[in-house]
């Protein structure tokens, strides 16, 4: 059975990690991150100054287009997605097809988020180029979109997947894995 299956959640949280695990167990992936900075270079222009209304359309289509695609070619398709949160999954046509998972470390304080960032940043990755100061408000914008994530999790009861870090992290990727390709 084809699927469709949305990873949302906080930055670091390990997105990118599941979604490409998934892509060696025949899924494919689309990137929103990726298609951004596309979408930026060739039109020249700033994703973050594009309204949330065209931005939530954007990604409506390709939600819908996904599955169109897994339906009609028998495929799996993952998303992996940061700018979306439940209230807006909440808001697409056809929600109940997907399969979608928010991905977060909410008992972490902002000292763990700040290693934690570091220690799974690869050396190509931006944040792994930021000084001290810049990081420390990473953090403090990772600790709050956390407990925004619960919030909305609760409200629109949407699974909240706690990734944590290190053992803790590598367990809860590994029980999701095992659940999405079951």
């Amino acid at each position: 059975m084809s699927k469709v299956v949305v990873l949302g959640g906080n930055a670091r949280s390990g997105k990118s990690t599941l979604s490409f695990e998934l892509v060696k167990h025949g899924f494919s992936r689309i990137s929103f991150d990726n298609l951004y900075e596309a979408i930026e270079t060739a039109f020249n222009l700033n994703m973050d100054e594009v309204e949330e209304k065209t931005k939530f359309n954007l990604f409506e289509n390709i939600v819908n287009k996904s599955l169109d695609e897994a339906k009609n070619e028998n495929t799996n398709i993952v998303i992996d997605m940061y700018d979306f949160l439940p209230e807006d999954i909440n808001k697409l046509e056809r929600k109940n097809e997907l399969e979608v998972y928010f991905l977060a470390y909410p008992n972490c304080s902002e000292e763990e988020i700040k290693y934690n960032v570091k220690h799974y940043a690869k050396l190509t990755d931006w944040i792994a180029q930021v000084n001290e100061e810049y990081l420390s408000s990473c953090a403090k914008r990772f600790f709050d979109r956390n407990k925004l994530l619960v919030d909305e999790c609760n409200k629109y009861n949407m699974e909240l997947i706690n990734t944590g870090s290190g053992k803790q992290r590598k367990k809860s990727l590994q029980e999701l894995l095992n659940k999405i390709v079951k």
